[in-house]
């Protein structure tokens, strides 16, 4: 195996993130959401991170997509600090989808309408240096019809027009921050079929936050259990006895 594929995708080393005050300072006596938080995502890893409502996991996920400013050495992303290199996310690199899509999004440097009166095909197609056939076949593993008009469709064909320009250029790392609250069961199941895909055949590290668990037994390779801004369990799952007794919901609700 290369020094490459051995190398992770995403690291930090004693992360702490508290929301500043109004002087740019943590707010006295407030613990930091996230704090102490050393991980190694490798390449190729898909990690479903678990945790209460309040947890940290959000802020978790936006730190790591580079989204708040922390200490240059307390996270890297394929190598670099990713609040300090916008290149990532610009690239498509480092892609970042959140759970509350806004009328506006902005990826790989475009502010892309999500509600004018312009067809899904228009919106897609909208972003450039895209390969066709990826872009095909993420429209059809999320069934967006390409006459949808954008400010008519439903919250959740919305959602999967925003979810197929998060993918149309191929990261390398994704962080998913309860992304499918929209989707029905049969376009979820093709959605998370089609990320483990991409985690085997191009290396992708995936982070994937949900509050659903149906059917994600067997879709993970690592476990991340947050509470309280902490890192409870780090684990591969194999190691997870309630994964291989179909008991997700039980090791969630610990």
């Amino acid at each position: 195996m290369s020094e490459e594929e051995n190398s992770p995708v995403l690291e930090t080393c004693d992360l702490d993130f508290s929301y500043p005050d109004i002087d740019g300072r943590p707010i006295p006596g407030v613990p930091p959401v996230v704090q102490n938080m050393s991980i190694r995502i490798p390449r190729g890893a898909r990690c479903l991170l678990l945790g209460s409502n309040g947890a940290g996991k959000t802020t978790l996920l936006k730190v790591l997509g580079g989204k708040h400013m922390v200490p240059k050495e307390s996270i890297t992303v394929l190598g670099v600090p990713p609040f300090h290199n916008t290149d990532l996310t610009a690239s498509g690199r480092l892609s970042y989808l959140g759970g509350n899509w806004e009328r506006d999004i902005a990826f790989a440097g475009y502010s892309i309408p999500m509600q004018g009166d312009i067809s899904a095909l228009q919106m897609i197609e909208s972003l450039p240096g895209v390969d066709p056939t990826r872009r095909a076949k993420i429209m059809q593993v999320l069934d967006v019809d390409p006459d949808w008009r954008m400010h008519r469709v439903s919250d959740g064909q919305r959602r999967r027009v925003q979810i197929c320009l998060g993918l149309l250029k191929p990261p390398e790392v994704l962080l998913l921050d309860e992304i499918t609250v929209d989707l029905d069961v049969l376009a979820r199941a093709d959605l998370l079929d089609f990320l483990k895909e991409e985690s085997e055949q191009r290396g992708t590290g995936i982070i994937y936050a949900t509050h659903i668990f149906d059917g994600l037994e067997r879709w993970p390779t690592h476990i991340m259990f947050l509470s309280g801004g902490r890192l409870k369990v780090w684990s591969k799952a194999e190691d997870i006895p309630e994964l291989a007794n179909d008991q997700l919901l039980q090791l969630a609700e610990k």
